[in-house]
């Protein structure tokens, strides 16, 4: 009981710091201002979203880690060591010994067995990690195994490039989870996953003390955590929506961290010397999306036109600056296959696209309704819809949130940005040219082509390769030659931008690293 009410008093302190009218957040908590909107439960295995992949990541190992600083380097975290089967078909792990979970229980292989196995047969959005390796909620429990108390057999149900599935296994969606602790709390079959969507059962450097979606998030160190007692006794995440908002508290001090800071702010933050912004690159893109259900929209010439209707060039130093830069490959920058420059495949040409409209049987123009898949792009949409009016579209800019409305395909023209969690242009590849089943009924949300109601064959077939392949040579031929098939297809995403996302720090914060792979954690956290 005494525990119970001295924790109660913790987590009102916390939430009475956390008011934008006190004084500076103490040295040994980080408050974070960030955006909760959407986020619903905090169950690895059902999501894989930015915000909630940091927020997860920090209550749950994974078998093993990428540092934010060398996207290529696996290294250990739960699992020390690691080793693949000469014909590449079994991967085994060897657990480390001095992990435990917040509840005191031991975290042993058969709980990392059961997390995969629970992320494939729940087959939420957090399986999209591994599914594409071929686990199916038939076969992984005979696949994924505990061989001993430390010691994690994989075995691939197809041939699949290694690296690839070890990258996935760094996913915050593959977190591993207390399977004793989590099955006490199962509902119906959930595999526990209302009562995990509230509380935590990881092994984490912290646990979760509260949570109110919309709202706070407030995370207490673990202090037997097997990397050490982290220095921050409490993490604090904010929902604070509006940038104006998290700026002002960013400068009082209420606010250590902020995210999703808009261009004009983080202009003004910029030359303030207590501030540090670090822009990390993100495996994603801003585009325009084209529905080919749209009779109008399937014309090739249409999808060229809208190439040339937008001036992104304009947008570039000031709504994009810390957000994007210019980049037109479906192929990340700096990552295999990618090509030197791509910001001059296609530029601004309103009277190109007002012929490119009349050769497909618009002389007059064409209207369509233009949505932006979210509040964050709507800038982004107002500067297309003002720009393409001079290439001949009429577009009837209706805010709000559809990227509900994209998975389903309901929709016309839709402005949106991308992230990926892999960090090899296989996943990006797959957002953006896999689709393998053009129906209605196959219900591809995860894809971006099926999305859009186009099915290129030849690309899922280098895709597949790309999968396969383990040759990094014959790999970054593959996609050079997917990305010149993309180009020339006049495709339905038309990419302008690739993403950046910007992490404002009070300069006294050390040691937050923004991650690209959305993985960011706090242990090495400190206050000056």
């Amino acid at each position: 009981m005494l525990k119970q009410l001295l924790t109660t008093i913790a987590v009102t302190g916390a939430l009475m710091a956390a008011q934008p009218s006190l004084a500076a957040s103490p040295p040994n908590m980080l408050v974070i201002g960030t955006n909760l909107t959407g986020i619903r439960t905090l169950d690895p295995a059902q999501n894989n979203a930015r915000t909630v992949s940091e927020l997860i990541s920090n209550l749950y190992d994974n078998l093993v880690q990428l540092s934010p600083d060398d996207l290529k380097t696996l290294k250990p975290m739960l699992a020390t060591q690691w080793s693949v089967s000469d014909d590449g078909k079994i991967i085994t792990l060897t657990l480390r010994d001095d992990a435990v979970f917040q509840s005191g229980n031991k975290v042993t292989a058969e709980d990392a067995a059961w997390s995969i196995q629970r992320v494939i047969k729940m087959g939420q959005v957090g399986s999209t990690d591994v599914a594409l390796w071929g686990f199916t909620a038939d076969n992984v429990e005979k696949l994924v195994r505990a061989k001993d108390e430390h010691t994690l057999e994989i075995e691939l149900p197809q041939a699949v490039n290694t690296d690839l599935v070890l990258y996935s296994l760094a996913g915050s969606s593959i977190g591993i989870v207390d399977k004793k602790t989590v099955l006490s709390h199962e509902a119906n079959g959930d595999f526990g996953g209302a009562w995990l969507s509230a509380n935590s059962a990881g092994s984490g450097p912290f646990s979760l003390a509260q949570w109110r979606p919309n709202d706070v998030a407030i995370f207490n160190a673990q202090p037997k955590y097997w990397g050490g007692k982290p220095a921050m006794a409490r993490v604090v995440a904010r929902h604070i929506p509006e940038s104006g908002n998290l700026r002002l508290q960013l400068e009082a001090g209420d606010v250590d961290v902020g995210q999703y800071v808009a261009s004009g702010d983080l202009d003004a933050l910029s030359s303030n010397k207590d501030m540090v912004i670090e822009n990390v690159p993100g495996l994603g893109f801003y585009y325009i999306a084209l529905n080919q259900k749209d009779p109008d929209l399937q014309k090739p010439k249409v999808r060229e036109a809208f190439q040339h209707a937008f001036d992104w060039k304009a947008i570039s130093g000031n709504i994009m600056r810390y957000t994007g830069f210019p980049w037109q490959s479906m192929i990340p920058r700096g990552m295999i296959g990618a090509p030197e420059a791509a910001d001059v495949r296609y530029n601004y040409d309103p009277a190109k696209a007002k012929q490119l409209l009349v050769e497909a049987g618009y002389p007059n123009g064409l209207k369509k309704v233009l949505n932006p898949s979210g509040a964050p792009t709507l800038p982004f949409a107002e500067a297309l819809q003002a720009s393409a009016r001079a290439a001949g579209f009429d577009l009837d800019l209706v805010p709000g949130e559809f990227t509900p409305a994209f998975r389903e395909r309901k929709f016309e023209v839709l402005l949106g940005n991308s992230g990926a969690r892999l960090p090899d242009p296989f996943a990006v590849a797959t957002q953006y040219a896999f689709n393998p089943d053009n129906s209605d009924e196959a219900r591809l949300g995860s894809y971006y082509l099926w999305r859009t109601g186009m099915k290129v064959d030849e690309l899922n077939t280098l895709i597949d390769q790309s999968m396969k392949e383990r040759d990094t040579g014959k790999r970054t031929d593959i996609f050079k030659k997917m990305d010149g098939i993309y180009a020339g297809m006049a495709s339905p995403l038309v990419i302008f931008f690739q993403r950046t996302d910007p992490y404002v720090m009070r300069a006294n914060v050390k040691g937050y690293h923004g991650h690209t792979t959305w993985s960011t954690r706090w242990h090495d956290v400190t206050k000056e």
